[in-house]
């Protein structure tokens, strides 16, 4: 339970030491007090986010100290294990808030972060604020009050991530699919580019190796002739170069002997011989060769002329033509495996919606046996808060697969399931039961939710239970009927009670005041717990504010008595 909370320069709250004990503990005092102050020093204990306006404007920093009896409290064993918590009977949380809303936090003198305060926080206490009340007026919440008191929280948790894991694939397949159309009209033209470009039997370099081919051919004839003339002026013609060649070296020869000095041109002229006898044997092969033929020039022609037109589409040279290739190739090995992969996903995604609706169809049905629960236990409840017949219905429904992100097989999945939830009431015998939303005035609305509240504190484990103004819209006889409820459920809980009733306040075991006082120029709030006539004084104003009389001290005092009856 929570043992004592301290609170320094927490805006007017200039410092305060509460000390709560077991059973109903009840924070009264007039309208802007400072009692939220108190509301919200709690909730920085728990994790909250603070703000620089919580700092006093006199001081450099809040600080908020919170420590807990762990006497009887179970904490998650994995949280205990983590904050080495399994031995220790107290827990100190410190909550330090700076100038500019900065803050840090320790837990038993052990810097922690706000995620470990909230995990703390849930295990330790468990706030009812005004704005409860307001939730219980919109539909979409009471799935959610249903779930909780079902203890639902792992099955969600399990459908929760198969129906997220469903819309993914969903939107996966859905983007696919879109994109089928067009992939079919880029695969047929890959697959023409394809067939284009195989079929051309593309060789790097060959555009210039068949260019010289035909300009060779082309001019075969002239080559020819150019070929056959040398060759007859140097060998096989009349006064061939090599004739005159050979007279020479023979009237050399016949003086060489004279002069050896001749011997060297002698020589010059044999191997001039032998260079013409061998360029005209070379000019008589070439020109055998260099022959016209158009049937192989047109073939040239014409295959060049294929290659050039793939040049112009693909990039402007062979090489580009083939990188074309190889590109088209990889694009459309990517694209037959998307159609494979549109397959698989598609299989998957069907696998995965069935265990979707499965997990749905099985939420519905621990939803139903849980409404039934509900209905007669908060009956019941409310019986006890003082209306005679109540009649309540948690009606469930199907969400129409029209109005979903996901179905199957005409079941609708949405969030939290297939499933609807409204609340029906009627306070009245004979009146048949309505949304709650439509029926419900202030005071039977507050009725409902402490009823419910009630409820989902026995299913759970924490000590704390704080309930912020939750009696708006009640009074008279009912209002103390919602104490004596509070203080049959102090028996089991502490309880921290904010209130404005005297009727509430009257059954507190420890009674806590809020004032606002001027001091030395500034406004500072104080917290004190009332004892004897001081909590009479208390009550008496809370009755006939700053009209004091007589009669309405006797009936303070008689709520007292009647509350320790």
């Amino acid at each position: 339970m929570l043992a004592t909370l301290r609170i320094r320069r927490l805006a007017v709250l200039d410092e305060a030491t509460i000390e709560f004990g077991p059973g109903l503990n009840v924070i009264s005092g007039e309208t802007g007090a400072g009692k939220t102050l108190v509301m919200n020093a709690l909730a920085l204990i728990t994790g909250a986010r603070a703000s620089a306006e919580m700092v006093r404007p006199d001081s450099h920093e809040a600080v908020v100290e919170a420590l807990f009896d762990l006497e009887g409290v179970r904490l998650a064993p994995e949280l205990a294990q983590s904050l080495e918590l399994e031995d220790t009977r107290e827990l100190l949380i410190r909550r330090v808030i700076a100038e500019g809303g900065r803050s840090r936090a320790t837990v038993n003198g052990a810097l922690a972060t706000m995620q470990t305060l909230a995990r703390l926080g849930a295990n330790l206490i468990q706030i009812f604020g005004q704005h409860e009340q307001h939730e219980l007026l919109r539909s979409e919440s009471h799935l959610a009050i249903l779930d909780r008191y079902a203890e639902l929280a792992d099955e969600l948790e399990h459908y929760r991530g198969l129906y997220e894991r469903a819309l993914k694939l969903k939107a996966q397949l859905e983007k696919i699919r879109q994109a089928a159309q067009e992939r079919s009209k880029r695969l047929e033209l890959l697959r023409f580019q394809l067939s284009e470009l195989s079929a051309a039997n593309l060789t790097p370099d060959e555009d210039q190796e068949i260019a010289q081919k035909r300009e060779f051919l082309a001019n075969a004839t002239r080559l020819n002739a150019a070929a056959s003339d040398v060759e007859h002026l140097l060998y096989s013609g009349e006064s061939a170069v090599v004739d005159a060649l050979g007279r020479a070296q023979a009237r050399l020869k016949e003086v060489a002997a004279l002069d050896p000095a001749l011997r060297e041109p002698l020589a010059l002229l044999e191997s001039a011989e032998a260079s013409v006898s061998e360029a005209a044997r070379w000019l008589r092969t070439y020109a055998e060769r260099a022959e016209a033929d158009p049937a192989q020039l047109e073939m040239l022609e014409t295959r060049l002329e294929q290659l050039n037109r793939i040049k112009r589409k693909y990039g402007g040279s062979i090489e580009s033509a083939l990188e074309t290739l190889a590109q088209v190739e990889r694009e459309i090995a990517e694209l037959d495996d998307s159609e494979h992969m549109e397959a698989s996903l598609a299989s998957e995604y069907e696998a995965v919606l069935a265990k979707t609706a499965q997990a749905a169809k099985e939420l519905s049905q621990r939803r139903q046996a849980a409404a039934t629960d509900l209905k007669a236990k908060v009956e019941s409840e409310l019986k006890t808060l003082g209306i005679r017949n109540p009649v309540f219905v948690p009606r469930l429904s199907r969400l129409p697969a029209h109005a979903t992100s996901l179905s199957c097989d005409g079941l609708g999945l949405g969030p939290e399931g297939s499933d609807d939830v409204e609340f029906n009431i009627a306070f009245n015998l004979g009146q048949p039961p309505m949304p709650l939303a439509k029926v419900a005035s202030g005071g039977e609305l507050s009725r409902v939710m402490l009823a419910i509240k009630c409820l989902e504190a026995r299913r759970r484990s924490v000590a704390t239970l704080i309930f912020d103004e939750v009696d708006a819209g009640i009074g008279g006889a009912v209002a103390e009927v919602v104490g004596l409820k509070l203080k049959s459920l102090a028996r089991f809980h502490q309880i921290l009670c904010v209130t404005h009733l005297a009727q509430i306040a009257a059954f507190a075991d420890k009674h806590f005041v809020v004032e606002k006082r001027e001091r030395r120029g500034t406004t500072i709030s104080t917290v004190s717990e009332l004892k004897g006539a001081e909590r009479v004084e208390e009550l008496a104003r809370m009755i006939g504010g700053r009209q004091r009389s007589e009669r309405i001290v006797r009936a303070a005092q008689e709520l007292l008595e009647r509350a320790r009856a």
